[in-house]
């Protein structure tokens, strides 16, 4: 198991910062400013699960603007047909680019390491795939990466 030290310095211009906040705050990304988590998700337009073995799909996104929207996403585990009904939670990971998300930005994204309900956000995510957010799918609590 990998052991991530968020002040460890890997050759970069300039250090990114991890925060952490609640999914209804606004969040300024890329000079767009987003309502909370549920602005967020209404701006993808290419999405993914992960693991899967297709391509990343496109998707008309319910809001659009400058800045553009990926997501890479699992589906909460499922135990029994319950579940199958009424779970509707997922691990959720965001890439966002001033330029349209392309099938490669999501290959890149799922190519990163993956940490524990598919977490791609670290201290050690290459200055190219940023800004990320991230949301573990429960909870008001979501990690942004700029």
């Amino acid at each position: 198991m990998n052991m991530w030290n968020l002040f460890e310095k890997k050759e970069r211009k300039e250090e990114h910062r991890i925060f952490s906040c609640s999914i209804h705050d606004d969040v300024k990304i890329l000079g767009h400013v987003f309502h909370g988590l549920k602005d967020i998700q209404a701006y993808v337009e290419m999405t993914k699960y992960d693991g899967g073995s297709g391509d990343a799909c496109d998707r008309e996104p319910e809001k659009k603007g400058k800045v553009h929207v990926g997501e890479l996403w699992m589906r909460y585990p499922c135990f029994d047909s319950s579940d199958y009904l009424y779970e509707n939670r997922a691990y959720q990971n965001f890439i966002f680019r001033d330029r349209p998300i392309t099938s490669l930005d999501m290959k890149h994204l799922e190519k990163l390491p993956t940490h524990m309900n598919t977490k791609r956000l670290d201290a050690s995510v290459p200055e190219d795939m940023l800004p990320m957010v991230y949301y573990e799918g429960d909870g008001d609590t979501m990690w942004v990466a700029i």
